[in-house]
């Protein structure tokens, strides 16, 4: 029994010292596998692979194998072993190659490419087709403050814009006649502040060593005249402003209700302002402009032609033009009615128009006048007395009202 025991542990020592060498033999078989699989593949190798990497990976690549190929050749060289055929493994291939894997060289989209100063001059030139090959899509642009550039078309300086003047619309130049109002804010007085400007155009006021020219001039501008001609105040603060308006008149006639000389507060004022004062008659259609000589005639339904200015001293006719003008009789007449007016038209002829009264009878008339406050004013005429010379036959107006009456 102890026999065979002993046996069997001698024929299993011998089958474990038979199988080492196997062993050590196939681990140095793998080890020369491994090695041979990290050497690049052959020329007629399909399982080549192209990579796309950016410039500076492939030059990184590039400068590896070159250096490893070196240290090859001088280790060769000091060796005096003949060197090797040229064989696709040991031969330096003109395009990088990425372990096993040739590599394509392209600049990446997002990835900026070394300045040339820092590369070798091959890799200038490969840097160079890259840049030429590929197209500019972004141009720098600079920032250009516009204070700093002028503007194109103007090479020299700005020149200044004309400084206007007022719109006469909105001013008020001082006249003759008109009466002031000059008070002084730091010195409170009991005595009158009204001034009156001269028919000269000149200004008498207490403070002042003389009279003051001041015709012409605005009252922000009297004001600043006086602060600085008042030496017995120090810094007088001084205001001026119209009390009342004299110098800057027109004159207005003809169909309005309220004819006659209107005064105007500003330099200039529109037409259609300046006749709302006037009060146009409804059957008024013309207005007629007369300014130093030359005249000019304007609708009144012609809106835009009535924002024309009118200037002081202007003469304004307001007329009928072509419109019909009428009367209106009434009472004991043979044709009550209209009847159509003309100028110079009395009292007789409109009733003769209305086919008159019969002669012999007495009669009397009241003719009915509108006023310019557009209450009517009455007269009453004796018919026989003007027939028969004793009395006036007046004139009549247009929009006049006759009301004849026979008495018993």
């Amino acid at each position: 029994m102890e026999t065979s025991v002993a046996m069997k542990r001698t024929v299993f020592l011998l089958a474990v010292l038979l199988a080492l060498p196997a062993f050590s033999a196939a681990q140095s078989q793998t080890r020369e596998r491994r090695s041979s699989d990290s050497e690049p593949l052959t020329t007629g190798s399909t399982a080549v692979r192209s990579r796309v990497v950016g410039s500076s990976r492939s030059a990184n690549h590039v400068e590896k194998s070159t250096a490893v190929t070196e240290s090859k050749d001088k280790s060769e060289s000091s060796s005096g072993a003949a060197p090797n055929p040229p064989t696709p493994v040991n031969q330096i291939s003109s395009e990088p190659k990425w372990g096993n894997t040739p590599v394509i060289v392209r600049s990446a989209a997002n990835e900026r490419i070394a300045p040339l100063e820092s590369l070798p001059i091959d890799k200038k030139a490969s840097a160079d087709q890259n840049n030429t090959s590929t197209k500019k899509l972004v141009q720098q642009t600079a920032l250009v403050s516009e204070a700093a550039s002028p503007v194109a078309g103007n090479a020299s300086s700005p020149k200044p814009l004309a400084t206007r003047g007022p719109s006469p619309t909105v001013v008020y130049h001082v006249g003759i006649g008109d009466v002031l109002d000059i008070r002084l804010s730091n010195l409170p007085t009991r005595e009158s502040t009204l001034f009156t400007v001269l028919k000269n155009g000149s200004l008498e006021y207490p403070l002042l060593s003389g009279p003051l020219a001041v015709a012409g001039m605005t009252t922000d501008e009297i004001a600043k005249l006086l602060t600085n001609e008042i030496k017995v105040i120090k810094t007088a603060r001084v205001s001026v402003s119209v009390r009342d308006y004299a110098s800057h008149t027109v004159v207005i006639t003809g169909l309005v209700d309220s004819p006659g000389r209107k005064i105007m507060r500003l330099e200039a004022m529109p037409l259609f302002a300046v006749l709302a004062t006037a009060l146009p008659r409804p059957e008024a259609s013309l207005v007629t402009l007369v300014r130093n000589g030359h005249s000019q005639t304007i609708s009144l339904s012609n809106e835009q032609a009535m924002a024309i200015l009118v200037l002081p001293g202007d003469v304004i006719t307001i007329s009928g033009g072509a419109a019909a003008r009428f009367v209106y009789v009434g009472g004991d007449v043979a044709s009550r009615g209209e009847r159509e007016f003309r100028e110079g038209m009395t009292l007789t002829q409109a009733i003769l128009s209305a086919g008159g009264v019969p002669r012999g009878s007495k009669t009397s008339v009241k003719v009915a006048r509108r006023k310019s406050n557009g209450f009517l004013m009455s007269s009453e005429y004796n018919l026989q007395s003007i027939q028969e010379g004793k009395s006036q036959d007046p004139l009549l107006e247009a929009g006049d009202r006759i009301e004849v009456t026979r008495g018993m």
